[in-house]
């Protein structure tokens, strides 16, 4: 898989599985309308195209996993859908357009949050192309990384860290659980589906911890340094909650210097893939430009 085409390529693909999955889903029709309003050509479905690079790196392309990634973006986008909601961080906007609280109302944000988390597993415990055993490992590492001991346990840890006595572990760790542990599962999946061992499994696995980092900080930056329009959805938010960043912790500059130490030790870590792991690279060294 190369950069470029083939990720719009990618987008759209995953998009129209969607399309066709909840076609045939039996839900409701007030259902269906907002789940295609929130996903369907919405975000940069960065967690699936990493998922791709990291099956690439094994030989498998990307139409042999594209419930797998699937599967992987409707976690994050019900993750999105809950963390807009009022009770959370009560944002308009989302993706450039009014968050789906907002557009229909909070039940049907809330409904279709836990729809599309059934979706997910269901996804991946229907993909027959692979064995069961494989199966089980990825449904596994999924639950454990978005629930509570993951995403959601951090999610949890952001409501209640206070920036004034956060130190830089504490900030690390909620944001590793919060952001870092959906990268993992995309970094972790390529070895596990092409059954290549454990040693690349603990290899991507510590990729994907850094590539979180450098994508949450990258984050803070986007928050500070970005406009509305920019970013697609509301800035200067964390310093309105009083949320503990990064960026509040060291500062905008030092901030950025952590962001390259973690891209140079994330390079070696990949220096065993040589070229094949070039996409993946470029992918890490593009977040500090990044502006949404």
């Amino acid at each position: 898989m190369t950069l470029g085409k083939s990720y719009n390529i990618l987008r759209s693909e995953i998009d129209q599985l969607l399309i066709r999955k909840i076609g045939i889903s039996g839900f409701p029709a007030t259902l269906v309308e907002p789940i295609k309003y929130i996903f369907v050509n919405k975000g940069k479905k960065v967690r699936a195209i990493l998922l791709a690079e990291s099956c690439a790196l094994f030989g498998i392309h990307y139409t042999k996993i594209l419930q797998i990634a699937l599967a992987l973006e409707c976690i994050h986008t019900y993750s999105l859908i809950h963390d807009d909601l009022p009770a959370m961080d009560d944002d308009d906007y989302r993706r450039g357009e009014l968050t789906l609280h907002k557009k229909y109302d909070e039940a049907t944000a809330i409904l279709v949050g836990d729809a599309l988390i059934s979706l997910a597993f269901e996804l991946i415990s229907g993909e027959k192309d692979l064995s069961a055993e494989c199966r089980v490992k990825l449904i596994n590492n999924l639950a454990l990384y978005s629930g509570g001991k993951g995403m959601v346990g951090g999610q949890m840890l952001d409501l209640r860290l206070n920036p004034a006595e956060a130190s830089i572990e504490s900030i690390k760790k909620m944001q590793q659980m919060k952001t870092g542990d959906l990268f993992c599962f995309a970094f972790t999946a390529g070895p596990i589906i092409a059954g290549s061992g454990s040693d690349d499994e603990e290899k991507l696995f510590e990729f994907g911890k850094l590539f979180g980092l450098i994508f949450q900080i990258s984050d803070d930056l986007i928050d500070v340094e970005s406009t509305l329009t920019e970013a697609g959805k509301s800035v200067n938010k964390d310093q309105k909650m009083d949320k503990a960043t990064y960026v509040d912790h060291y500062g905008i500059e030092e901030a950025k210097k952590l962001m390259q130490n973690y891209i140079k030790e994330a390079k070696v870590i990949l220096e065993k893939y040589g070229s094949k792991a070039r996409p993946l690279i470029t992918l890490c060294e593009s977040l500090p430009n990044r502006r949404s």
